[in-house]
């Protein structure tokens, strides 16, 4: 695998892993919460004041280093004011050092109703790649929708990637239906984006396909339970109310995954870079 070949499976990966954590985030808070202490939150609270006022600052001095070494005209000579990235980077840290006692709380709490060892930590692993196969292939796919030898492959792995996930997850037939059909429109949807835009906003276009075709979907589930003649009938009905909370987290997940995670052919020179052009005698500086 090559250079562009890894870091679509780094960005893939990246956005999959967006898309599950809001679910187990989710699910460790109920936990957490349900027998926090004043130890507690001073804990984080002294883990937080640590993270912000010591380790994000010495890492972003060395992402500024970093940029000033491959971009040497960069300069930041803005004033930052103290109380105001000192007061974010402590809400931040503080949010952070949390949500990683909400995720320790989820898998101890399932390893503590089980007698087999590991079995919260199996949880975790199970749950993360349950809500992370779907949106990691069908990303693949999309960054890889121009390669012809692994273009067909991908999409048809794409398509099939929530049957699998409910075959080996033990889905029920309702929950497979419910996902198949969204993702698999947003699948073919994020094709026709990533054919014809440029490769570097790829991921951009394919969030508000995300966005969108997962807002209708949501709005046609919850409609359809209030419908009386539907609500009462089994036939039509592939959600009830909570399973709609549980998707519009994992949406919620996808879409932020997407705007957050690079363009893998950005980052490894895919695009065309501008180059200034030479120097003649309508752009030369020289008298």
């Amino acid at each position: 695998m090559g250079l562009a070949g890894l870091a679509v499976v780094i960005s893939s990966l990246w956005i999959a892993i967006c898309a599950a954590a809001p679910e187990l985030i989710w699910r460790g808070a109920q936990i957490a919460l349900s027998h926090v202490s004043l130890e507690d939150l001073l804990s984080a609270l002294l883990i937080g004041l640590v993270l912000a006022f010591f380790i994000e600052p010495m890492m972003e001095r060395l992402r500024h280093l970093l940029s000033r070494g491959r971009h040497p005209d960069t300069t930041d000579d803005k004033p930052h004011n103290p109380l105001f990235t000192g007061g974010v980077s402590l809400v931040f840290a503080f949010a952070s050092v949390c949500l990683h006692e909400a995720m320790t709380a989820y898998v101890s709490g399932h390893g503590a109703d089980q007698s087999a060892a590991h079995t919260g930590l199996a949880a975790g692993i199970a749950l993360t790649i349950a809500w992370a196969m779907v949106p990691f292939f069908i990303t693949l796919a999309w960054l890889s929708a121009r390669n012809l030898r692994v273009t067909v492959p991908l999409g048809i792995l794409a398509g099939a990637s929530t049957f699998i996930a409910g075959w080996l997850f033990s889905w029920t037939p309702q929950d497979v239906i419910a996902t198949a059909i969204p993702c698999v429109l947003i699948l073919c949807l994020g094709y026709r984006q990533a054919i014809k835009e440029p490769r570097r906003r790829v991921l951009m276009r394919c969030t508000y396909i995300v966005a969108v075709v997962a807002a209708i979907w949501l709005a046609l589930s919850l409609l359809l339970l209030l419908i009386p003649d539907f609500a009462g009938s089994d036939r039509f009905r592939l959600y009830k109310l909570p399973q709609i909370w549980v998707d519009a987290r994992f949406y919620f997940g996808w879409v932020l995954g997407l705007a957050l995670a690079p363009s893998p052919y950005y980052e490894v020179g895919d695009a065309k870079q501008e180059t200034p052009p030479p120097a003649g005698p309508l752009t030369s500086s020289q008298p």
